[in-house]
């Protein structure tokens, strides 16, 4: 029996009387140290100061309020709950909504009230049990050290555990995650030769979708669906290779079949708004816009782009006065969130030119360009581009230009986004300009990076990282300044000593390349680098 006395408790219920009784059980089980939250909001901020071993969650926590999956996803967003952490959802409900969309968050257990005591130690037990073995894989994990992540799982395989495949699981998404595509092909290839599990089946396919195998992708997504209809995530994976592979109507079908399988899934109805919109669908853009916006009140995935979307569908639906009105709940909503302003002036744009009200729709672009500044080029390419695109529809070809110079300065090897670029020059009238444009700015590129090459293989590490740091804080979206800036840290590490300093401004560089392409060749090489310095032995 675990002595649940050295575990932390976290019990989240809207009424008082069931958290008195649900801790009383505990108690009665041998736990003493636990805490309780009567909302979303509450729990979410206890877990942000507190770590927590075993978490107990109403599902329905009152009438327009976040659920229990809602704190869920949120603290799986924002890491703020660990691999070992017991998360149970508690719900007097059982309806396939509420069903679903615990089972796509996935909580470790289920219970359906009211809960015995006998029930509730043998599963808290059980599950504790299961995950003990987790705790230093996961020290690893916190610490961005995947590939030591990588081998402490191998070291547990080889002993055959009980809990074999929740191993070679992790292990699958840790090498996805460092990048080695080839070796979590390999753990899913060994998974299936000892049986057929949808996981390892969907994982086979993430691996051909970012090798850029997507018709082989789309084989293997379509044939976990046609098997089992309620394996929710092989939806959106096939969704995204559809939208690789440009088939935009079978993709929103795809999210659309899904959405009436768990209708609660807030991604979802963006992707699928967006696709309509793209598809000029726009009765079910309108649809699938504030099918996110209701879901999203208190959900960690509310986004300002579901508004904006709304808004530009409704200038298509002849709405543009509607289209205010939202664009203004939408600055009400997203107060001080400057990204979200600079989303949403942009969209006014679009809005008062439709209207007619140029002078608006210049006072617009004008603030969205006084936002973009300030946020000092983290700005996603696509809000570039369409305050780029923008700036055209009111005529002010300067800047509008000077926008997509930016985007091509950070993605001049990126084929899909200088695709993006040229058709947005043509919409403007100016594709002889714009190709000429184009090719001069990847010309630039080419050569700064080719300076900071060149000081390396001088040898003039120091210089290097000087130079790249310089580049990379100018164009911090760009995946091949930011590989050469870690790399030249990296490199001076090597043949210097090991700087604390150093060691973080090269996991800064690194991070930004998880987040711009994780399937990046150099990433893994990189990674694997750093880990090596930080921890030689």
């Amino acid at each position: 029996m675990i002595d649940l006395q050295k575990k932390k408790f976290l019990v989240i219920d809207d009424f008082p009387d069931f958290i008195k009784l649900m801790k009383r059980t505990l108690f009665a089980l041998g736990a003493n140290n636990m805490d309780e939250a009567r909302s979303g909001e509450q729990a979410i901020e206890l877990m942000k100061r507190n770590s927590y071993d075993i978490i107990m969650c109403d599902y329905n926590l009152g009438a327009g309020k976040k659920d229990g999956q809602q704190i869920l996803e949120e603290a799986k967003h924002s890491e703020l709950i660990r691999h070992s952490t017991v998360y149970i959802m508690l719900t007097a409900e059982n309806t396939m909504t509420m069903v679903m969309g615990a089972v796509e968050y996935q909580p470790d257990a289920y219970l359906l009230k009211p809960i015995s005591k006998e029930v509730l130690g043998k599963r808290i037990e059980t599950l504790l049990l299961k995950k003990a073995d987790f705790e230093n894989i996961e020290a690893a994990i916190a610490r961005k050290e995947y590939n030591s992540a990588i081998a402490l799982c191998e070291e547990k395989i080889k002993t055959s555990p009980k809990n074999k495949l929740e191993y070679l699981k992790l292990k699958s998404d840790l090498c996805i995650r460092a990048g080695n595509l080839e070796a979590a092909s390999v753990v899913f290839e060994e998974v299936l030769a000892i049986r057929d599990i949808p996981w390892a089946k969907l994982g086979r396919g993430k691996v051909y979708f970012l090798e850029g195998s997507y018709l082989n992708a789309r084989e293997i997504f379509q044939a976990i669906i046609q098997e089992n209809k309620m394996f929710m995530e092989a939806y959106d994976w096939l969704a995204k290779t559809l939208e690789e592979l440009e088939d935009m109507d079978s993709a929103k079908r795809v999210l659309i079949n899904a959405t009436e399988i768990s209708p609660k899934a807030i991604l979802r109805h963006q992707n699928i708004g967006n696709l309509a919109f793209k598809t000029n669908d726009f009765d079910k853009a309108a649809e699938a816009f504030n099918a996110a916006i209701n879901i999203g009140k208190n959900s960690c995935y509310k986004n300002a782009s579901d508004y904006t979307g709304l808004a530009k569908t409704l200038v298509h639906t002849d709405s543009s006065e509607g289209a205010l009105e939202v664009l203004q709940a939408a600055r009400e909503e997203f107060k001080g969130d400057r990204n979200a302003m600079l989303q949403t002036s942009v969209a006014e744009c679009t809005v008062y030119k439709d209207l007619g009200r140029d002078d608006d729709a210049k006072k617009s672009i004008q603030e969205a360009s006084k936002i973009h500044a300030s946020l000092g080029g983290a700005v996603p390419v696509q809000e570039t581009m369409e305050l780029a695109k923008a700036c055209f529809s009111v005529g002010d070809k300067a800047t509008g230009i000077s926008f997509m110079q930016e985007v091509v300065k950070d993605n001049h090897d990126n084929d899909k986004v200088i695709n993006m670029v040229e058709d947005a020059f043509e919409v403007a009238d100016l594709q002889e300009e714009g190709a000429k444009i184009i090719a001069a700015t990847q010309k630039e590129m080419i050569k700064l990076n080719n300076e900071g090459v060149s000081l390396v293989e001088q040898g003039r590490l120091k210089d290097a990282i000087d130079f790249f740091e310089k580049a990379a804080g100018r164009l911090p979206e760009n995946k091949i300044i930011n590989a050469n800036a870690a790399h030249a840290l990296l490199m001076f590490m090597e043949k210097n000593a090991v700087s604390d300093k150093y060691l973080f401004k090269a996991s800064q560089y690194i991070d930004r390349l998880k987040r711009i392409d994780p399937a990046y060749d150099k990433y893994k090489k990189l990674l694997f680098m750093y880990e090596k310095l930080k921890n030689p032995t």
